[in-house]
């Protein structure tokens, strides 16, 4: 293969030549999504595909760049990527943690509706999403001329407008988050063995993952993500064999502290169930950086949660026994594992690992934290668009494990234990759609052992519950 200087330096001759026929030739030779040409500062980009496009870079500050809008073309097409304001802003912090620089977003239209894409090569392949598009309202009216379905109620433009698309809201939140998470309820487990790790280092990867009323994507080239950089975290719980989670409730959550970008777009879009024009909400997450580092076991006692070793860092993380997250997304597929009284038996298990691609087993979902909600309250936002309170209880945090540099990155957690009665448990995974067609159930590391009743007040000893209420 011709290394990307090599051919950055023949394209910039053709582009100085002038030679159309030559360009569209030479951009035959352009790498895949693996790698980026650049000349005198600007990445080149062949875009596969058709329709309008934007393209949105975030910035330091919390805000986001419109760094080129156009229709797809036969020419290859230069963008300057700020990068540099991250590199100041990351030398001036002047700390180590784990922390990557985003990947330029693109929303695009064409004729068969929305998609997005990243740019993480030079050749940058635009798929629309695949979303059902039949309305569930016999009333409901044909797109205007111009416009295509994109779902059952909306219509985007095909004929492009000025204006088309806009960000309505940018902010970058830094907060504790839930990464791991263990919830008991109405004493249904006689003895309970739980067991966690989480090591995040930089063969740990950050994805855009795009939210829509549909339901959420995580955008996907066959390059991987963007990976970190900086010092890792490693983290364990374990409780004893004989741990008795007694109680109505009993749970544990461990938390890290987290930068994360938000960005709310709008695009211009058609009622149909209404009949008017309006804005439809495009939420964005990414992840930029993991601000806990260190290394910390933590064992349970009779006394709680207690670090037994403890290499201190940063933003330490902490054990608790509320969640720190906004909310388990809606969007969320809910795994239900029977369990029936008698013997010791494994509950869940689940090992997350670095690979090549990303998969079930080496991704990893995270809600969004309550900042973010607060937040986008304030502005009054979810008051003017009610569809994206929708979108913000279905989206989350997406993270991937991939080999870098002799790395790996992962988790385990596991629980066993002896149920008292019938019961089970529920383990969350997000369904993401990949821009490559493909249906990932990426896994939350947040289970709930019930009998599926409300968790009233419970005696131990008699094991009932006052004001219990069945609730499946």
């Amino acid at each position: 293969m011709q290394s990307p200087r090599k051919l950055g330096l023949l394209l910039f001759l053709l582009l100085l030549t002038g030679s159309v026929t030559s360009i569209v030739v030479a951009t035959a030779w352009l790498p895949d999504e693996n790698t980026t040409i650049e000349i005198l500062g600007y990445n080149l980009y062949k875009f596969e595909g058709s329709g309008h496009y934007a393209v949105f870079y975030p910035l330091p500050n919390g805000s986001v760049k419109l760094l080129k809008t156009g229709k797809v073309g036969l020419l290859p097409t230069l963008i300057k990527i700020p990068r540099e304001e991250w590199l100041r802003a990351f030398s001036a912090e002047n700390n180590n943690v784990l922390r990557t620089q985003p990947v330029p977003l693109m929303i695009f239209v064409n004729d068969k509706g929305l998609g997005f894409a990243t740019l993480r090569g030079s050749k940058v392949v635009l798929q629309p999403l695949e979303v059902p598009n039949k309305p569930t309202v016999m009333t409901a009216k044909p797109c205007p001329k111009g416009y295509v379905p994109e779902g059952p109620r909306y219509c985007v433009p095909n004929d492009i407008p000025t204006n088309w698309v806009e960000v309505l809201e940018s902010k970058t939140i830094t907060e504790p988050i839930s990464f791991i998470g263990i919830r008991v309820e109405n004493n249904v487990l006689k003895e309970l063995d739980f067991e966690t790790w989480l090591f995040l280092n930089r063969a740990t990867y950050s994805y855009w993952t795009v939210g829509l009323n549909v339901g959420p994507v995580t955008v996907y080239t066959k390059k991987l993500g963007e990976h970190f950089e900086g010092k890792g975290i490693d983290i364990g719980y374990r409780t004893p064999d004989d741990v008795r989670p007694e109680g109505s409730i009993w749970s544990r959550y461990v938390n890290l502290y987290v930068k994360y970008q938000v960005v709310v777009f709008g695009v211009l879009a058609y009622d149909r169930y209404t009949g008017k024009f309006t804005k439809l909400p495009v939420m964005a997450t990414y992840p930029l950086e993991i601000l806990s580092e260190g290394r910390y076991t933590v064992e349970e006692t009779s006394n709680g949660p207690k670090f037994v070793e403890r290499t201190k860092g940063l933003w330490s993380p902490f054990i608790s026994s509320d969640p720190y997250y906004y909310h388990v997304p809606d969007s969320s597929q809910v795994q239900r594992i029977w369990l029936f009284s008698g013997r010791r038996k494994t509950i869940v298990y689940m090992r997350g690992h670095s690979s090549w691609r990303f998969t079930s087993e080496s991704s990893l979902s995270v809600p969004i934290g309550p900042r973010i909600a607060r937040a986008l309250q304030e502005t009054g936002l979810i008051s003017r668009y009610p569809n994206l309170a929708k979108v913000l209880n279905s989206i989350s945090l997406t993270f991937g494990f991939h080999y870098y540099s002799g790395e790996q990155s992962g988790f385990l957690y596991s629980i066993k234990g002896i149920p008292k009665r019938d019961c089970y448990a529920l383990v969350y995974m997000m369904k993401v759609n990949t821009t490559d067609y493909r249906h990932v159930d990426v896994p939350m590391l947040l289970v709930t052992v019930t009998d599926g009743k409300s968790s009233g007040i419970c005696d131990p000893k008699t094991e009932l519950c006052i004001d219990s209420a069945d609730k499946s």
